[in-house]
């Protein structure tokens, strides 16, 4: 073989082989992100339920049920500030069924967020989507909330590596929001156990693989009359260059118990427990 066909060969095995070399010193897993005011962002994510259970429990009587949620999303959200997006819907496919008995087949359609333009806020910790250009309907309302919830689920494992440097292998716990008193609709959360399992060197950058596992409580969630305990069990990878979370699963369970009105307009109590799974890809938009 020539000897420059040769050492231009063994030059390319080398990058790929360092490519693909872990890092072995300690990493800021929480650094503040270098994304510049004006980034698009593509995001697809999808929250899905299979056979959640119900219960509403009138004075009298209580009737139980299964429920199946999905809700599956393309946004491109620009950044207009730390606390700041501007979020375009591009797809949003939704179906949400309650039944006895056998699951009924899916009937997944269209969300009416579709094709709309919203502003993305965090004040006081919380965050929260409004429409542009428009007032939402009630069902568009509560597709915002949905949103907006899902986002706060997103949130944790920053919320949990904030000021966190440690190196591939290290397990530690971290608490969030522990406050003296009610705080609601804020997260709180003790002794969440976090690990890194690898930081990995890309074309890109570092990127770290992280697991994070705990259960938080809400009083008062997006301010329903309820309070929510979530199990949640999350892995995902952290480009270290710029802060940003290419993929993430979490998988988990959610119980809520809240005061509503039933079909009737009267008092009843709404328990559920649902089993769900949330995944997300992240990647900026090139323009």
């Amino acid at each position: 073989m020539h000897a420059t066909l040769r050492l231009l060969l063994l030059l390319l095995i080398s990058v790929h082989l360092n490519a693909a070399d872990s890092v072995g010193g300690p990493v800021d897993l929480g650094a503040s992100s270098s994304l510049r005011t004006g980034t698009q962002l593509r995001e697809k994510r999808e929250v899905r339920v299979q056979e959640g259970k119900g219960r509403m429990q009138k004075t009298n009587s209580a009737n139980d049920f299964f429920c199946r949620f999905v809700q599956r999303v393309n946004l491109v959200r620009r950044l207009l500030g730390p606390d700041t997006e501007e979020v375009q819907v591009r797809e949003m496919v939704c179906e949400l069924v309650n039944y006895t008995g056998n699951a009924p087949p899916p009937a997944e359609q269209a969300g009416p967020l579709v094709g709309k333009t919203l502003r993305l806020r965090k004040s006081n910790g919380k965050w929260k989507y409004a429409m542009v250009g428009g007032k939402p309907s009630a069902e568009q309302q509560k597709f915002l909330n949905d949103l907006a919830f899902t986002t706060l689920m997103l949130e944790i494992p920053e919320a949990c590596l904030i000021n966190q440097t440690h190196k591939a292998g290290e397990t530690w716990k971290v608490s969030i929001n522990e406050s003296g008193g009610k705080d609601y609709g804020a997260v709180i959360a003790k002794d969440i156990e976090c690990t890194l399992a690898a930081v990995d060197q890309r074309p890109d950058g570092p990127q770290a693989s992280v697991h994070l596992v705990g259960n938080f409580i809400m009083e008062r969630p997006m301010n329903y009359l309820s309070r929510m305990e979530v199990a949640f069990d999350i892995t995902l990878v952290r480009r270290l260059s710029d802060m940003l979370d290419l993929n993430t699963k979490i998988t988990g369970n959610l119980k809520n118990v809240a005061q509503v009105n039933d079909a009737d307009g009267k008092a009843a109590q709404l328990t559920l427990d649902l089993p769900f799974t949330l995944v997300r890809s992240q990647a900026i938009e090139r323009k």
